[in-house]
């Protein structure tokens, strides 16, 4: 008698913590993204984020082999979503991005360039090109004092998803 008396007090615990634990509270937001595409409920500091990675990718300007299928030409997704970011911050004036690899086929690296510049060339309108050419990043990074202001961008009145618009950067991108 005692005994299935405790496990039925532990059932009903168990149960009810299994309830509480896989509930989020109403009013908090997710600070990362699902696996595809941006979250229904994001976070109010996910702004603040998405202006922080931007100032970063603009310092930096480069990609490397994460970006790649390993042992291939092919760009991965993180590739893609990245360059992706770059054609979006570049759309209106265009730039130079770093391939940066300690890689020693030069046959490799040149397939990644071109096949990183056709993608570029897709997205992008032909008169800001965006060109990958191999070299080392261009940035020093960014400390935490000098990142604070972004977060006044951050509060601009444009929104985060029509900020980059590559319709309107002066060509048919996408079209």
């Amino acid at each position: 008698m005692f005994l299935s008396r405790v496990v039925w007090v532990s059932a009903v615990g168990l149960l009810t913590l299994a309830g509480v634990g896989c509930n989020r509270p109403e009013g908090l937001g997710r600070l990362n993204a699902p696996p595809q595409g941006d979250s229904d409920d994001p976070h109010d500091m996910s702004e603040y984020f998405s202006y922080h990675s931007d100032q970063g990718a603009l310092s930096d300007l480069s990609i490397t082999d994460i970006h790649f299928v390993p042992h291939s030409d092919e760009l991965s997704g993180v590739g893609e979503a990245k360059l992706e970011q770059y054609a979006g911050l570049l759309a209106t004036r265009g730039g130079t991005l770093h391939y940066e690899t300690s890689l020693p086929d030069l046959e490799l690296i040149d397939a990644r360039i071109a096949v990183a510049n056709e993608f570029l060339a897709e997205v992008i309108p032909s008169n800001n090109r965006i060109e990958v050419a191999r070299g080392l990043s261009r940035g020093r990074g960014m400390t935490a004092r000098e990142s604070i202001p972004a977060q006044g961008v951050a509060k601009q009145p444009e929104p985060r998803g029509t900020a980059y618009n590559l319709r309107d950067a002066g060509g048919d991108a996408g079209t």
